[in-house]
């Protein structure tokens, strides 16, 4: 990543490290759990060793090493005897909510780093069982250079797991009401590229970063949004994590216009459930 825009991710996680995961629907949990379902869990003992590359607050740590939240089953999690963890992320408000969390449940076994997940310079050659990324390939400034670190640093026989995703109806929601607010404005909420949309693109990096093309598998998880209710969606939808940025230069009529519009937005079923569909890819390539 350039300085400048590190910098401005940077600040995002900084503010929003806390709620994160709250403000996201718990999708990320639901879809890292789908990504972790893929290792072959029952081999990995106390002296395994698997790196949570852009680790946020420790959301893959927590599934591998506590019990899982309500709503996830996974069987072999959590794993045990617990195996060494790894967490890095470039945000230190990240790392800072990873030891809080360390500390809260006792993962003895996990530590955690600021480090940009594409400069993986620090640790050698074939040093884990397993790398997994969740929702973070796509941010990376070069994808195909983070791949081959990935293959550098897992031992023969290890595992990388990224994950991306199909379709997000949050950020349909988001549009609508941003188009709705100010149409023609160019704005686009939690912008992805197309091509990062398909399950032909995580696939193409890691081939490009040097796993063999018959040791790689996309797969295909609805890993959806739930708040609870209608208000629940509104509320994480209206949170700073998603509109900070958004409402720069916005008025103060435009701002209160925001959260009914972000309520027309919702389908009857959305409404009913407090649920948006999401659905996601999780590519897993194993070192030969």
């Amino acid at each position: 990543m350039n300085a400048s825009s590190k910098t401005s991710k940077e600040l995002h996680f900084q503010q929003n490290a806390s709620a994160y995961e709250k403000n996201a629907g718990g999708t990320s949990s639901r879809l890292a759990a789908a990504a972790l379902s893929r290792l072959p869990l029952s081999r990995y003992t106390a002296s395994s060793h698997i790196l949570d590359s852009a680790c946020g607050p420790g959301i893959v740590t927590k599934l591998l090493l506590s019990p899982s939240p309500a709503g996830i089953s996974v069987p072999g999690l959590p794993i045990s005897p617990p195996p060494q963890v790894t967490g890095i992320d470039f945000a230190p408000a990240m790392i800072e909510h990873f030891n809080a969390n360390k500390a809260t449940f006792g993962w003895t076994t996990a530590s955690a780093v600021v480090q940009d997940s594409q400069d993986l310079s620090r640790f050698k050659d074939a040093e884990f069982d397993a790398v997994v990324m969740n929702l973070g390939i796509f941010a990376l400034k070069n994808p195909i250079a983070g791949a081959a670190e990935m293959l550098r640093v897992l031992k023969p026989g290890g595992y990388a797991v990224v994950t991306t995703w199909k379709t997000r109806r949050a950020v349909e929601v988001l549009q609508g009401a941003v188009d709705s607010i100010r149409p023609n404005s160019g704005l686009n909420p939690m912008y992805m590229a197309p091509e990062w949309l398909t399950r032909e693109k995580p696939l193409s990096i890691m081939q490009a970063g040097g796993f063999s093309s018959g040791h790689i598998g996309v797969f295909e998880s609805s890993p959806n949004w739930e708040c609870g209710s209608e208000e629940g969606i509104v509320e994480a939808l209206s949170s700073p994590m998603w509109t900070a940025k958004l409402w720069e230069g916005w008025s103060l009529d435009e701002i209160c216009r925001w959260y009914d519009e972000v309520r027309k937005q919702l389908r009857d079923g959305e409404r009913e459930t407090g649920t948006l569909e999401m659905s996601a890819w999780t590519c897993i390539a194993q070192k030969v």
